[in-house]
């Protein structure tokens, strides 16, 4: 088995026979703001897609502003700066009749156009799928919304937290006999209904190379998230809720997290008898024959919970890791945010990369999630400040002169940042210096 490892390993970190990313080719037009709808465009651009994020002059997307407690690096967002990697950034006024020429103009090249902005808003304004798919009949046009573009709460406003709560997320998070609920952290209601997109895109994109035929995409938030859930079904078959299940999984033998004897914790799932009989070894009781007829009950797994929290905490976190390992038992640990950031294989996996940017410098942030050994996904360069591709987009895209853009730019067709954190790019950076920003070179030449 050893030489399959290194195989694998072998196969994903060299160099060798690596081919183009697999949407090369691909391009796409965004109008979103804040994460479900940018998350979309970020996938589809690290495996290669050309994704042209649309802003309005000034402010661009108000997500700029969502620092954590504002603390931004460099004058940025480090959230939005990663959220919107390999990503072109280009200004259009859209009251202007010329802005919505040139929006025109990029539709007509394009293979996909993403927007997550009001249901309705973007049909108001003539750029509806109705109206697109007249100017690209071949277009793939996606909606991001949190409740689809019909229905009665097609017109309501979402964002993560009312996802959650919609959905029944929060109402079932916690524990069985404390009357609070929660969410998830870190936007789960966003990225997760952004990947079902992708995969939608995905679809939609080999289903025209066979008809040649593009097609409208709805994707709502609290949809995306409810499709993942069994409790319906549980219900409609034997009258109860599920519930708050705490650290319990429902489906397990048992599971939990628990604390040790060294003031740490440890996350055990048994999910079937064989695990249940390795940690039988270490706790020193025959729990496969003790409990095998109320297997997967409430009370079984109650009394099982008590006997692995009781030997979890005359143990330390090294020692329950060591048995976990020797017996075949699933245990791991319960980290921290630092001691996730400095796990090993998190670097070695390229789950967490230090990425060198030509403009924010040097920062740690979420590597590409799928490894594939031919056409790897990849981060190029970070987010941009407003407006900040708008000559190379007009040049490279639609042939328009250094004459034609200063017109378009003393006219407020386009436009640039605010002086304001989020918006601008750093100090440190010269415009004067930056051959991309005035359009005579790309982001990867």
């Amino acid at each position: 088995m050893s030489d399959y490892f290194e195989y694998v390993k072998k196969l994903f970190k060299s160099s060798e026979e690596k081919r183009d990313p697999p949407l090369k080719g691909i391009k796409v037009i965004e109008l979103t703001h804040y994460i479900f709808g940018p998350t979309v465009g970020r996938v589809l651009a690290q495996f290669g897609a050309e994704v042209i994020k649309i802003e309005p002059p000034g402010e661009g997307d108000r997500f700029r502003l969502g620092a954590v407690w504002m603390r931004m690096h460099k004058k940025s967002s480090l959230h939005f700066l990663a959220i919107n990697a390999n990503k072109y950034f280009m200004t259009l006024d859209m009251r202007s009749p010329k802005a919505r020429e040139i929006l025109s103009k990029l539709i007509e090249k394009a293979d996909v156009f993403v927007e997550n902005l009001r249901a309705g808003l973007l049909d108001e304004l003539g750029l509806g799928y109705l109206h697109v798919s007249r100017v690209n009949p071949r277009i793939i046009y996606v909606s991001c919304s949190g409740y689809g573009q019909y229905g009665p709460l097609s017109r309501a406003p979402s964002f993560d937290v009312s996802a959650q709560g919609v959905i029944g997320l929060a109402m079932k998070s916690g524990w069985p006999d404390v009357d609070e609920f929660y969410k998830l952290p870190d936007y789960f209601g966003d990225y997760f209904p952004a990947m079902v997109a992708v995969a939608a895109v995905l679809a939609a994109l080999y289903h025209r190379e066979k008809s040649g035929r593009g097609q409208y995409i709805d994707i709502s938030q609290a949809e995306s998230l409810f499709r993942f859930f069994y409790d319906i079904t549980y219900l409609s078959l034997t009258g109860e809720e599920i519930g708050k299940t705490g650290n319990m999984d429902p489906l397990a033998i048992t599971s939990g997290i628990f604390g040790t004897k060294d003031g740490k914790f440890v996350a055990v799932a048994i999910m079937d008898e064989e695990q249940l009989s390795a940690i039988s070894k270490v706790i020193g009781v025959d729990l496969v024959n003790t409990y095998k007829s109320r297997f997967r009950s409430k009370e079984c797994m109650n009394e099982l919970n008590e006997l692995i929290s009781k030997w979890v905490s005359s143990k330390t976190l090294d020692e329950v890791l060591a048995h976990a390992k020797t017996y075949g038992f699933p245990a791991s640990p319960v980290l921290t945010d630092l001691e996730v950031y400095k796990d090993p294989w998190r670097w070695e996996r390229g789950s967490v990369i230090e990425f060198n940017d030509r403009i924010y410098g040097k920062v740690h942030i979420p590597g590409v999630p799928i490894h594939m050994s031919a056409t790897p996904a990849k981060t190029k360069w970070l987010a941009r400040p407003v407006g900040y591709h708008n000559k190379l987009i007009l040049k490279k895209w639609l042939g328009y002169s250094d004459e034609e853009i200063a017109k378009l730019e003393k006219e407020g067709v386009i436009g640039y940042w605010d002086q304001h954190p989020g918006m601008c790019p750093p100090d440190t950076w010269s415009l004067d210096n930056d051959p991309v920003f005035r359009g005579e070179k790309d982001e990867y030449e």
